[in-house]
């Protein structure tokens, strides 16, 4: 969606049995241009924009042809407050309408949800695309997408994977205490043969 998103790691998490790190995206990246310049390029409207103050929407027209089309997270999550006053009905839930990524540590990654909102804010969409039919002027649409790994496939992930990840820390362990025993054995008698070749 005509910006590359950096993803922060949010939380450790426990899904199905299997240690996931959470990233997520941050504030920033819908954040004002006041607040992060990089943003300043999705300010094209300073109407719109109310001079580039707005927080919680990115215009992004000028990767879409000229289209007035702008992105945010679902009920504008994270937006400016006086966005969330002028639109009716919207409840802003962090655990429904945040996007993330669970990935696990050493080899793949599990849950995933992209949630997303699509505004056209000015209702002046061209006459031959569908949107310009409909009865009103501004147009929302949320888009969800995720994936969740199943019951039996996490099995099957706990067994083969974390499971021996597990194990082959425990192993790893094991070989440290052993050595170490093994180095103060060699180091207590090398001590106690030079004592006696002393005398």
């Amino acid at each position: 969606l005509c910006k590359k998103q950096c993803l922060l790691l949010f939380s450790l998490k426990i899904v199905k049995g299997i240690p996931l790190y959470r990233f997520t995206v941050p504030r920033e990246a819908f954040a004002s241009p006041i607040d992060v310049g990089d943003n300043y390029c999705f300010c094209t409207d300073e109407v719109i924009s109310q001079n580039c103050t707005l927080a919680g929407v990115l215009d992004i027209s000028s990767c879409k042809a000229g289209r007035p089309v702008y992105i945010s997270l679902p009920h504008f999550l994270h937006a400016s407050e006086s966005i969330l006053h002028d639109v009716e009905g919207l409840s802003p839930n962090e655990e429904e309408h945040e996007t993330f990524l669970d990935v696990e540590p050493c080899l793949a990654t599990l849950p995933v949800a992209r949630r997303l909102q699509l505004e056209n804010l000015r209702g002046s969409f061209p006459p031959n695309e569908v949107f310009a039919y409909l009865p009103f002027t501004d147009v929302f649409i949320a888009l969800f997408q995720s994936a969740v790994i199943g019951d039996e496939k996490a099995e099957m992930f706990r067994n083969k994977v974390t499971g021996r990840v597990q194990l082959l820390g425990v192993v790893q362990m094991a070989l440290i205490i052993a050595g170490s025993v093994l180095f103060l054995a060699f180091m207590g008698s090398y001590f106690i043969c030079r004592t006696k070749k002393l005398k």
